[in-house]
């Protein structure tokens, strides 16, 4: 055989094998009913050729004369092998579990990487004793002693630690409902100590991001920043059209390090969740999961401006005792990384310094006003500020309230903002039945669930929270949730983003007025708003806009009678009643008679087959086959796989 033989010889074996894959992986998918990844069909398909070259080897070589009619036994064997690898390294190895052989490296880097900083994060721990870690209840002094030892440890850490995990301290500050008093005090000490980003390293990406040298955007830009966090640092510059701007640049290479410290702050809560008690009841694995999305909107300036349009929009529409200062950002100059807004003269609620020295009355009048303020945008604008922790909120010497920071503001549509005006009227008018049917009317109830019980529960939290010398804190919102899912009932995440952003509110609010009453606020905002309803005017408006809405429904009412009477007088008037009108229930029995029915077929399939197994009739093929042997052969190979294509199905649908 020459050259040109051998090489028109692997070509031909090559096509042959490619084609073979593609087939087999058509086929594979086709019974599997599900995508599988090429580097698994490959292996499948050559362990079905090995199994196939085995049994050639055993049965077929220097035995008997090969027959065209041993081709489907060695096709099926091919295909069962496949089938049946396939469903075992599912069971042990799920797809999507062991990344592409293109991504080992980076997936190696990134673990190298994350190994390190667990090691770091520990020998930071270690240091501050805050391990072993074991959360104290004790109300003696005693007890208090040692949880301020603990939350000092904790601050410390968070601030050695740095990055993402600072900005966690700052969002547990606010937490009430999660952590003692003596954390909560400590942790609002917390200070980012991260030296700013050299000017060298800050210039070039700033020009890259506006696509121009800074001259030719800024008058004067001071390279020295006005404060520097472990996200961006903000500098102090003048446009060339002469406003003074803050510019908040974005730390070079800062994304991977946030997406590291996310990535191990969810690991390490899903553990202590996994592993301790005091941690499934604090729910941290779902507090990780928050921050983690939060920050990820934060550190994209694009959101940002966006969010700072919306509420610049808002606030405009706002009464003068419910308005807060929005600065002003320059849209195009504004991009992923870069925010330029105008320069705020004033000192956030986070310095002791913007407190000082002023008087309670006026403290109380600002709390008042930024409640108020959030309420209204919860309830009337759909879109509100969701971090309002003292940072974030800064004071002018003229005393008026400034939000910074919208990378974090959630959005409600009109339907939920309705429902949240109704829980807030229930408060006012401390009516459990009421608060009940707005509580209940925001989320779904399960099919077996005892709502009276349910009802009971919620006017029992009515009348321990809600009733005579009681008053409102963060724990309402906090228990409101549970109650919820105790019972099974999962609260919509728009629903719970206002929760939260009340519950990072409420620790502002006594921050910055230790005497402010939330639930006395909560019921005169609510007086004045059934006031405003009632008023002749607003009446007016509302009936208006129920006609509205009703118009479409009056219009099509009289066709709609004429056709139910017409059809009652001739005798025709049916009911009709689709069983199984939920999809889910629809795609339930469609997947469970699916698997009864190919179970059935496996099981008759391996009967048939052990039957024409066990016959020595038919027309005899080869010396040791006969026809009735080898289609039970087949009947085997349809068994195995559609019995491999259950188990498939079964592992599939309890992941």
């Amino acid at each position: 055989m020459n050259a040109g033989d051998v090489l028109i010889n692997i070509i031909t074996m090559t096509v042959l094998t490619v084609v073979f894959m593609i087939i087999l992986t058509a086929f594979v998918r086709r019974i599997l009913g599900a995508h599988i990844g090429l580097g698994r069909i490959v292996i499948a398909g050559l362990l079905g050729l090995g199994a196939e070259v085995g049994f050639e080897s055993q049965f077929v070589w220097n035995r008997q004369e090969y027959t065209p009619a041993l081709l489907p036994i060695q096709l099926g064997i091919i295909i069962l092998v496949a089938v049946a690898f396939l469903v075992i390294a599912e069971l042990i190895v799920p797809a999507g579990s062991i990344p592409r052989p293109d991504q080992w490296i980076p997936s190696l880097r990134r673990r190298a990487e994350r190994t390190r900083r667990y090691a770091e994060i520990t020998n930071i721990a270690l240091r501050r004793g805050l391990l072993p870690f074991r959360p104290n209840t004790d109300a003696s002094p005693t007890g208090s002693a040692e949880r301020t030892r603990q939350a000092r440890a904790l601050r410390e850490a968070l601030e050695d630690a740095g990055g993402a995990f600072v900005k966690l301290g700052q969002v547990l500050s606010t937490r009430t409902d999660l952590l003692p008093p003596e954390f909560l005090e400590e942790l609002s000490h917390l200070q980012q100590r991260v030296p700013a980003a050299e000017w060298a390293s800050i210039r070039p990406l700033l020009e890259l991001e506006l696509g121009r040298p800074v001259d030719e955007v800024f008058a004067s830009f001071d390279d020295v920043p006005l404060a520097a966090a472990s996200i961006g640092q903000v500098h102090r510059a003048i446009l060339t059209t002469g406003e003074a701007v803050a510019v908040k640049v974005q730390r070079p290479g800062i994304i991977p390090r946030i997406e590291r410290d996310i990535d191990i702050t969810i690991r390490i809560a899903k553990r202590l969740e996994a592993s301790t008690e005091w941690a499934r009841v604090l729910g941290v694995a779902d507090l990780a999961d928050g921050f983690a999305a939060s920050l990820r909107d934060e550190v994209d300036y694009r959101i940002e401006a966006s969010n700072m349009s919306a509420m610049t929009q808002t606030q405009q529409a706002h009464p003068e005792d419910e308005s807060l200062t929005i600065p002003k950002h320059y849209a195009a100059l504004c991009t992923s990384r870069v925010l330029v807004m105008d320069l705020v003269d004033g000192i956030t609620l986070s310095d002791p310094a913007a407190l000082a020295g002023r008087p309670e009355s006026e403290r109380s009048h600002r709390a008042s006003k930024l409640f108020r303020s959030t309420l209204t945008q919860i309830i009337d604008d759909g879109v509100f500020h969701a971090d309002l922790h003292p940072g974030n909120i800064m004071l002018t010497p003229a005393g008026d309230l400034v939000l910074l920071d919208f990378g974090s503001v959630g959005r409600l549509d009109s339907e939920l903002r309705k429902q949240i005006g109704g829980v807030l009227l229930a408060f006012y008018r401390s009516d459990s039945r009421s608060f009940a049917d707005a509580l209940l009317a925001f989320v779904e109830l399960p099919d077996d669930i005892d709502e009276f019980a349910l009802r009971r529960q919620i006017g029992v939290f009515m009348s321990n929270k809600l009733g005579p010398g009681a008053a409102i804190d963060v724990t309402v919102f906090t228990e409101m949730v549970r109650l919820l899912s105790t019972n099974h009932i999962a609260v919509p995440g728009e629903l719970a983003s206002a929760f939260r952003a009340v519950a990072t509110l409420e620790g502002t609010l006594r921050y910055l007025s230790p005497s402010f009453q939330m639930l006395e606020e909560a019921g005169e905002f609510a007086k004045h708003r059934v006031a405003d309803a009632s008023r002749p005017g607003a009446l007016y408006t509302a009936a208006k806009d129920e006609l509205g809405s009703l118009l479409p429904i009056l219009r099509r009412l009289p066709e709609r009678a004429d056709r139910i009477t017409g059809a009652l007088a001739d005798g025709r008037l049916t009911l009709n009643i689709r069983l199984f009108a939920d999809h889910r229930d629809r795609s339930l029995i469609r997947e469970l008679v699916n698997l009864l029915a190919i179970t059935f077929l496996a099981g008759i399939f391996g009967i048939m087959s052990a039957m024409l197994l066990a016959s020595s009739g038919g027309p005899q093929v080869t010396p040791t086959l006969t026809l009735f042997q080898i289609f039970g052969y087949l009947l085997v190979v349809a068994s195995g796989l559609l019995t491999l294509k259950v188990l498939f199905d079964v592992f599939r649908l309890r992941r």
